[in-house]
């Protein structure tokens, strides 16, 4: 076996694996583009020149296609005007599909790659560079630095300009929007990120977006709670601050649930939402919703961080419902009374529902 074809089942294995931790190196990369088979194509402008030819492409400069292609005399390096061809494929093998799937910070150099060597052809029909494009744009968005989301904004100002597919543009637009959440966090200005996250919510076609938008409104509105009750010990028989502590309290609630109840396949956010959702019940001093909530992550998400780091205290709860020890709160005994049987209760009570909030607020609808 050569080198080069030593490299090349190496780097394909490494790519097949789509493991976080596996990807090749640039120089890996370099290799497997000049290895790959030839299962690009190329269509000529004028029809005089047949029909659409299957060939590797190694390189796309802004005037010039490097492409190779093995006929019978051996292996042909041809240098194609980007003038004479009417538009260009690039074929993905099984592992290279993977890696534009389920983008990584740890894929990026493997990305990088692909995308300088295909940005060239954006314009020209047919070319889904703007696929590698929007990959690794999304693997430069996750590592998080400013350097990689300065690329990143500009490989989608790219996108946005150049690829004729309305698709990408709008993926390009909606990745935008959480590059710029994601700038917004990193500024310490909590001011724009809660403007920019409610702006969010009223677009869910956009789950990236959403869950990061949700998971800050959660933990937001949250520490509002702590600090509303903090203040005012005696809420609940405040006219003022009663109505505001209740808001509070589910809108906290609304957005730690929001993962698991639409997007409940993305099991990380999903199963760290239970788990705020569970914070906020024990805080309010809801220790039996608690338990439940901590029941359906132990058994939706099992395998989750979420769910391992939480073993213990659902493990206590357990054991105080077992003993007779985990009474529902006035609050609990009435969210689990239907209207018909509930007592009435005297304005001193905490209320089981609060009065339905704005239409913005309602992220799931009436």
């Amino acid at each position: 076996m050569t080198a080069s074809s030593s490299i090349t089942l190496v780097v394909a294995a490494l790519l097949a694996c789509g493991g976080a931790g596996a990807a090749p190196t640039p120089e890996q990369m370099q290799a497997l583009v000049k290895s790959r088979p030839e299962l690009d194509e190329i269509r000529w402008k004028d029809p005089a020149r047949g029909a659409p030819v299957a060939v590797r492409i190694i390189q796309a400069t802004p005037q010039t296609l490097v492409v190779e292609k093995t006929l019978p005399a051996g292996l042909t390096v041809r240098n194609i005007p980007l003038v004479e061809l009417e538009g260009v494929t690039f074929s993905l093998t099984s592992g290279e599909q993977a890696l534009h799937r389920e983008p990584t910070a740890a894929s990026i150099p493997p990305l990088r790659v692909y995308w300088e060597l295909r940005r060239e052809t954006l314009r020209l029909s047919g070319s889904n560079a703007g696929e590698t494009g929007l990959a690794l744009a999304k693997a430069l968005r996750l590592a998080g630095d400013s350097d990689k989301l300065d690329e990143a904004g500009k490989i989608l100002d790219r996108i946005r300009g150049q690829d004729p597919v309305k698709a990408r543009v709008e993926r390009a637009r909606a990745e935008q929007v959480i590059i710029d959440f994601v700038r917004s966090l990193q500024s310490g200005k909590p001011e724009d990120s809660d403007k920019l996250a409610w702006a969010i919510t009223e677009d869910a076609d956009n789950p990236d977006a959403m869950l990061l938008a949700t998971a800050f409104l959660a933990d937001r509105h949250f520490a509002e709670l702590q600090a509303i009750e903090e203040a005012h010990p005696r809420w609940i028989d405040d006219d003022e601050v009663r109505p505001l502590r209740e808001r509070l309290y589910h809108l906290a609630l609304d957005f730690s649930l929001y993962p698991s109840l639409f997007v409940g396949t993305r099991a990380k956010e999903a199963s760290e939402g239970l788990r705020k959702a569970a914070a906020v019940h024990q805080f309010t001093g809801s220790n039996l919703l608690a338990k439940n909530v901590l029941e359906d992550l132990a058994a939706l998400y099992p395998d989750s961080e979420a769910a391992a780091g939480t073993v213990a205290e659902l493990a206590r709860l357990r054991a105080l419902e077992a003993a007779g020890k985990l009474n529902p709160t006035a609050g609990e005994a009435n969210s689990e009374t239907s209207d018909d049987d509930a007592p009435d209760e005297s304005g001193d009570a905490t209320p089981s529902a609060p009065p339905p909030p704005p239409k913005r607020y309602n992220i799931f609808g009436d």
